[in-house]
């Protein structure tokens, strides 16, 4: 039986506000959905999704994969050149602390990491996303779900090396949890992960990062489920 809890990462600050350090009041979002902080990421998209986006990126954050998946739609359908959003909408299949993606999630996930790969507003940074999560879907789920992740988490830590900003900070501590073994023996690959989320999240958030006794990480958001 696997008993809770040999690590925990909780960062707590000062206010309501998410991920990323350039927040834009002016493109505030008014949704259903309430308490998930405010976000920005800075895309190559349209300024006319970008609150969409935003509002997109904050329901992948807490985990609420289905939303998300919804959100990044309809940015695509609105913007079918911004290379983000078919990012975001493949990250949404990818449930690294629960269920792995089925055949069809990872069909479905790949042919959005093409149509990603494809589109032309998409930075440096950006493009470098879409190589890691192309590798967490290559050719539809070829290889082992473990490798892939391993692959992802390695893409993730060479784009952090080249732009080691907030988001991508977060963006790679996330895949180093999830490419850990079942069964490994020490912390250190959670340690590396928890100093990657201290330096990247937000205010008036806690996100717990916990280890079973057979070390296999669990993430545990703070006031949200998964759909």
């Amino acid at each position: 039986m696997r008993t809770p809890i040999l690590l925990f990462l909780t960062l707590t600050a000062l206010g309501p506000v998410a991920l990323g350090q350039h927040e834009e009041h002016g493109n505030a979002y008014s949704g259903p959905e309430e308490g998930l902080g405010r976000v920005h990421m800075d895309t190559s998209c349209s300024p006319a999704v970008a609150a969409e986006f935003n509002r997109a990126l904050a329901l992948l954050h807490n985990f609420w994969y289905v939303r998300a998946l919804e959100r990044f739609t309809q940015v695509a359908k609105n913007d079918p050149q911004c290379a983000m959003a078919y990012w975001g909408a493949a990250m949404t299949y990818n449930h690294p602390f629960w269920d792995p993606p089925s055949p069809a999630d990872e069909m479905a996930a790949w042919a959005l990491v093409q149509k990603g790969m494809s589109a032309q507003e998409a930075s440096a940074r950006e493009k470098l996303y879409l190589v890691a999560v192309a590798a967490l879907y290559q050719d539809a789920g070829a290889g082992t779900k473990r490798e892939r992740d391993q692959h992802y988490r390695d893409a993730m830590a060479a784009a952090y090396a080249k732009y080691p900003d907030d988001e991508t900070a977060l963006l790679y501590g996330l895949p180093i949890l999830g490419a850990i073994p079942e069964g490994t023996k020490g912390f250190e690959q959670q340690e590396q992960a928890a100093k990657l989320f201290e330096t990247s999240m937000p205010t008036n958030r806690t996100i717990r990062v916990c280890c079973t006794t057979s070390f296999t990480p669990t993430m545990i958001p703070s006031t949200h489920s998964r759909v």
